[in-house]
């Protein structure tokens, strides 16, 4: 193709070659140039088309050269913007011409440049945002060295930062909100007034002009806790003088009279605990300090009370409450005084030490309470005289009591244990440990519940010794009356018919058990009981007063020769009654 172009273009000069020297041959002729001449003039228009095509050579030698200085040129900065960029070196596609290398290195190079111009304004952009949020925040801006192009990472992680600082700068300005409310707040309960030079600039100045940097909020809440330390030891303070001024009180129960001279309130003036609610309380509370000491049996006797009370509170036993000996002076000074001050805040202290433990053992006695009148109703004959299913619900509150109640002992076993390891000294329960005040409780309540199991034995043996002595008196149970029901039956009306009445052997018959817990009075017992009730049976009522039949005579009725239809020593009656009610005719 290049030959044809080449060949094309020979031709194309050599036409143009001849068509121009055969014009200046022509205008040579007409003007008259003469041979010698001519050869000159063609010399020179030799020369001057060597020179051209030399000329021309010259050029595109300069063009090639220019191009070759602009790839080097732009390979090596291609090289170094890439590297500023930490990008992969550039290659370019192989085969290319020198002029379409250079195109395309030029062209990588403007690439280069505007994402490098793109990347420095970018950043300067977010340096300027991150410094405007550094200087509100008071922080340090994330570090890129100067002179380089930022990476898309070190971009990427600078937008971060700055996400960070503008979340950061909300949280700081909603804490600073919130922390400036509490704080007036908090100085209006306390009743004080900016001092420092700090707190005015967070009491008295704009928001948008307190720094929000990390030393002067550290120092907002070191300002927010001081002052709720301040206000806590007074809530506390208002709290623990309104309780003396109650104890007092409740001690004291000040007549009117008395009130009128102290000039004393029964109800307290404040409910706060402002400096100047507690000026109240403390002038109210000498007051009643002034009165207490010209009433010290008074209160000393009800301070007692009290203490006898938060005893009993912490299951306190006989011996340790013998160690408080004041409790028994009866000489009432102020050191008495003292002394049942300080042990009625030694119990309440304990209490409020123990008090999980303390209410969970008060729970377990009243349940033990509990058991105790469940099982002594389940010993009374009576309940079954009742009526709405209370033996049922009775039944149900007990089984879930003796499955409560162990449960919780063992709970409190475990909680005493660990606090028995924890303080490293036995918690102790009526002076004894709890374990063994549990054992001891049990075991007494199986040894009553034996012992009152015996006392019943015994009286049913004696029962059962006189019944074998003098006969059972048969006792009808009285009838429950309803309400509405008269007390006397109403005479008959004349010529009504009477009503038949049952004989009284029959109303006088009474069926006894024959069995007995003593095993050795089983055949006295039954053959007294039989030869009663053949006597019921055979004997008129007129003749109830009469000695028992003897042993002979009674055994004349238990020979199953001469009575087929008696089956058992128990059945004893004349024959036709008893024949009938075995055969059930």
């Amino acid at each position: 193709m290049a030959e044809k172009r080449r060949q094309s273009m020979k031709v194309e000069v050599s036409r143009c070659l001849d068509s121009t020297l055969s014009e200046l041959q022509l205008i040579w002729d007409e003007i008259g140039i003469e041979e010698s001449q001519r050869d000159e003039r063609q010399a020179v228009v030799l020369l001057h088309l060597e020179n051209l095509l030399s000329e021309m050579v010259r050029e595109e030698k300069g063009t090639r050269r220019r191009l070759l200085d602009s790839i080097d040129a732009c390979t090596s900065e291609v090289a170094t913007l890439s590297r500023e960029l930490c990008l992969e070196p550039y290659q370019p596609e192989t085969g290319l011409t020198t002029l379409r290398a250079e195109k395309a290195l030029r062209q990588q190079v403007d690439a280069l440049k505007r994402q490098k111009k793109e990347r420095t304004d970018r950043l300067e952009a977010l340096k300027h945002t991150e410094q405007l949020f550094c200087d509100l925040l008071s922080t340090t801006p994330m570090y890129i060295p100067t002179g380089t192009v930022p990476t898309d990472e070190q971009l990427t992680a600078l937008q971060e930062h700055i996400e960070t600082l503008r979340a950061d700068k909300a949280q700081r300005e909603e804490t600073f909100r919130e922390t400036k409310q509490s704080i007036l707040s908090l100085m209006e309960q306390l009743e004080q007034e900016p001092n420092t030079s700090f707190e005015r600039d967070v009491v008295c100045e704009e928001e948008e002009a307190f720094s929000l940097s990390m030393e002067n909020m550290n120092g907002l809440k070191r300002l927010q806790a001081e002052l709720e330390t301040k206000d806590h030891d007074n809530a506390r303070l208002a709290e623990r003088l309104t309780e003396e001024i109650d104890s007092i009180w409740n001690r004291l129960q000040p007549t009117p009279e008395e009130l009128i001279a102290e000039e004393l309130q029964k109800t307290l003036p404040v409910t706060g605990h402002k400096p100047s609610d507690i000026e109240i309380l403390q002038s109210q509370l000498s007051k009643l300090q002034a009165l207490k000491i010209a009433n010290l049996k008074k209160v000393i006797d009800a301070t007692r009370e009290e203490i006898f009370f938060w005893w009993d509170k912490c299951f306190y036993s006989r011996a340790q409450r013998n160690n408080f000996g004041a409790a028994y002076e009866e000489e009432y000074t102020e050191k008495l005084l003292e002394q049942h001050d300080a042990e009625l805040a030694k119990m309440k202290s304990y209490y409020d030490m123990n008090k999980t433990l303390l209410e969970s053992l008060a729970r377990r006695e009243e349940m033990w309470k509990q058991m105790l009148e469940f099982e002594k109703k389940a010993t009374d004959p009576n309940r079954f005289n009742n009526r709405g299913c209370v033996l049922l619900q009775e039944e149900k509150m007990r089984s879930k009591l003796n499955k409560d109640l162990p449960k919780l002992e063992k709970v409190l076993a475990d909680k005493i244990e660990q606090w028995e390891t924890q303080h490293g000294t036995h918690f102790l329960v009526e002076g004894v440990r709890f374990v063994d005040y549990v054992e001891t409780q049990w075991t007494t309540h199986e040894q009553s519940k034996k012992v009152a199991k015996e006392e019943r034995l015994n009286a049913r043996n004696k029962a059962t010794e006189k019944e074998m002595k003098w006969g059972s008196r048969p006792t009808t149970p009285n009838k429950r009356r309803i309400p509405g029901t008269p007390n006397r039956t109403p005479k008959r009306a004349k010529g009504s018919p009477r009503k038949l009445r049952n004989s009284p052997g029959r109303s006088a018959r009474r069926k006894v058990l024959g069995e007995r817990n003593s095993r050795r009075e089983d055949v006295s017992f039954s053959t007294t009981m039989h030869t009663n009730s053949w006597k019921s049976k055979n004997s008129s009522i007129s003749s109830s007063g009469s000695s028992c039949p003897s042993y002979t005579d009674f055994t004349k009725h238990l020979s199953s020769e001469d009575k087929p239809y008696c089956l058992s020593s128990s059945i004893i009656s004349s024959p036709q009654r008893s024949h009938s009610r075995v055969t059930g005719i």
